[in-house]
């Protein structure tokens, strides 16, 4: 895994060399290993920093030119299938002077173009310099497993892995984008193409872009798992099958690299089903590790014993780490900067301490689990809400806009009952009406972007095939997944230089996954039906009937211990935006919703960081 960035002059002045050292400075600890600046020419850069996990050879060293010398490229990701791809393009007279994926990709990319991305397995975000249309290709992978961020003005584009490389590089302004910041408030993430920064885009999941010499950018979308049809002929017994071959081919995969692979254990299902089929062929024992806190809270007993027995049931080693208040404290001030883009969830905290004692421990890769849950229905909620469906109906075909209730239920049922946007996603922090409240003047029609979801849902649900329980797995795949809890995993563990790998995010499982019917991956009565039939032939049904609590950080309990410090963040945060009316902030910060609290303090504390 690395960090990748580039900078293009359209008007070809030079390119200030203190810019791009503060850029590749900026990225570093994604890429410890190695570290270069190439000018192409005068006006145009690429950057990288450098993780080493395949071919580990200086050769494999980035920027990378093609064989044709037309082509440059920048890459962070792997390549999981580069091997196959290797002996069609030697099939094809191309010749290799390293062991990598990434010249492979590069020469793939100089024979197919565009079309590269469609025979790619993996998890990737690279950007491809065109030296005879001085033009720039820039695409990220299927889930969004990897990020890639941009600015474009009529002066030059930047782009990196992280926001605040560009944000460093003094060449792009911090304009806050309050429509995205009312997104974050309903999803915890920001979702479509945009981020906190008014001047910062992304590319988003399954999409490409190519950017002119004169600036003009085109947008590809590449891959659409709205698309996927069910296949209502299938029987649960190939459904099973077919399951376990493409679990077991992805974790097979995800097991490529020239340097030792890890797993982060929970002692669930997920994780403890890719350890058990990570060590089937291992003779020496898989390092898993799992965090703990000092503090425990009402609604998290830790997962530390059910982590000993799986890893004791799986013949794995497990590696134990706590987190205390004091060290919440030492990475408090610094954790929106780690985060990056905006993230609401507290989870990145553990998993900024677990990517720390990877490292400590030598591991550079990890699998992880994210992605089964919303794949194979792994959460209550979930099915209380498909229940609450069966029995409650709409009342009118057409979406009304008017009586909303602010508490959770009573909004819930509301928009059931007013065929409005029920499920918006797997994570939310405030509802519409919680969040009309909060706004000074409301939610006006400045703020678009919270309504993204909600033209998803219209479009969607015009189809009359759709299926509640296939939009909630889509939907998440769409914003919360690739916005929320994979940004979280990329940018917290990769403080750490740590590499994450999620077999159950392979674009054929995912495939797959969607074209099976509903009545065989639901059922109204257990989370993960499908999952727990394949799992039983391999761990022990302690393991998977264990009852979920996911995984969680006692913020809360954090908050208490120094109100100050988050309440003044708050209260600083609205002095400077005016975005909220003082009634609402002060009910919430008097109140007992810990979690809200932390909603807007991370928000507060974003975007403080940057406008000082």
């Amino acid at each position: 895994m690395c960090g990748i960035a580039g900078v293009f002059n359209f008007d070809k002045t030079n390119i200030n060399p203190e810019i791009t050292n503060i850029i590749k400075n900026s990225l570093e600890h994604r890429g410890p290993d190695f570290s270069r600046v190439d000018y192409l020419n005068e006006y145009v850069a690429l950057i990288h920093t450098r993780l080493a996990i395949i071919d580990l050879d200086h050769r494999s060293n980035q920027p990378m030119i093609s064989n044709d010398k037309r082509y440059s490229i920048v890459f962070n990701g792997e390549i999981y299938n580069y091997k196959e791809i290797r002996k069609e393009l030697e099939s094809k007279g191309v010749v290799f002077s390293t062991d990598g994926d990434t010249e492979v990709l590069l020469e793939a990319y100089a024979i197919y173009g565009s079309h590269v991305l469609n025979i790619l397995r993996g998890q990737f975000a690279f950007v491809v310099y065109d030296s005879l249309e001085e033009s720039f290709f820039l695409a990220r992978d299927r889930v969004g497993i990897k990020p890639l961020y941009f600015s474009l003005n009529e002066k030059n584009l930047i782009f990196s892995s992280e926001i605040k490389a560009i944000e460093n590089s003094g060449l792009v302004p911090f304009t806050p984008d309050l429509d995205s910041y009312v997104a974050y408030l309903r999803h915890l993430c920001i979702p479509s193409n945009k981020t906190g920064n008014k001047n910062i885009s992304k590319v988003e999941p399954g999409h490409f872009l190519k950017v002119s010499n004169d600036g003009v950018i085109t947008k590809t979308q590449y891959w659409d798992p709205f698309s996927i049809e069910v296949n209502h002929d299938m029987s649960e017994k190939e459904a099973i099958s077919k399951v376990e071959e493409l679990l077991i081919d992805s974790v097979e995969y995800r097991k490529v690299s020239d340097v030792e692979v890890g797993l982060f254990l929970s002692g669930g299902l997920d994780s403890s089903l890719i350890g058990k089929l990570m060590s089937n062929d291992k003779s020496s024992a898989i390092k898993s590790f799992n965090i703990d806190y000092e503090d425990h809270f009402d609604g998290y007993t830790g997962e530390v014993n059910e982590a000993r027995f799986a890893a004791s049931n799986i013949g794995i080693k497990l590696i134990e780490n706590k987190i205390q208040y004091d060290d919440f404290k030492k990475i408090i001030d610094n954790y929106s900067f780690y985060q990056d883009d905006l993230i609401g969830d507290e989870v990145g905290i553990p998993l900024y301490f677990l990517g720390e004692s990877s490292k400590n421990n030598g591991i550079k890769v990890v699998q992880v689990g994210e992605g089964a849950d919303e794949l194979f229905y792994g959460y209550e909620h979930w099915l209380r809400f498909l229940k609450l469906n069966r029995y409650l109906k709409p009342i009118t075909k057409k979406d009304i806009k008017s009586l909303y209730l602010k508490s959770h239920r009573g909004n819930l049922v509301s928009n059931i009952l007013l065929n409005r946007t029920s499920f918006a996603g797997g994570a939310l922090g405030f509802n519409l009406p919680e969040i009309h409240n909060l706004l000074n003047g409301g939610l006006s029609k400045e703020f678009q972007l919270v309504n993204y979801v909600d033209n998803k849902w219209n479009d969607y649900f015009s189809n009359k095939n759709a299926k509640l329980s296939k939009w909630m797995t889509l939907i998440d795949l769409h914003i919360r997944l690739p916005e929320l809890l994979l940004m979280r995993m990329d940018k917290l563990i990769m403080q750490s230089s740590i590499e994450g790998r999620v077999p159950f995010l392979d674009h054929k499982l995912i495939e797959f996954v969607l074209s099976i019917p509903e009545e065989i991956i639901f059922n109204k009565t257990t989370t993960k039906p499908l999952l727990k039939k394949v799992a039983k032939k391999h761990i022990p049904k302690e393991i998977f009937n264990r009852k979920k609590q996911g995984f969680r950080a006692p913020v809360g309990e954090w908050i208490k211990r120094d109100q100050d410090y988050f309440y003044d963040s708050i209260k600083d945060f609205n002095s400077s935006t005016n975005m909220f009316n003082n009634k609402s902030i002060e009910n919430i910060i008097t109140g007992n919703d810990y979690q809200k609290k932390w909603y807007l303090s991370n928000l507060s504390n974003w975007h403080m960081r940057r406008s000082k």
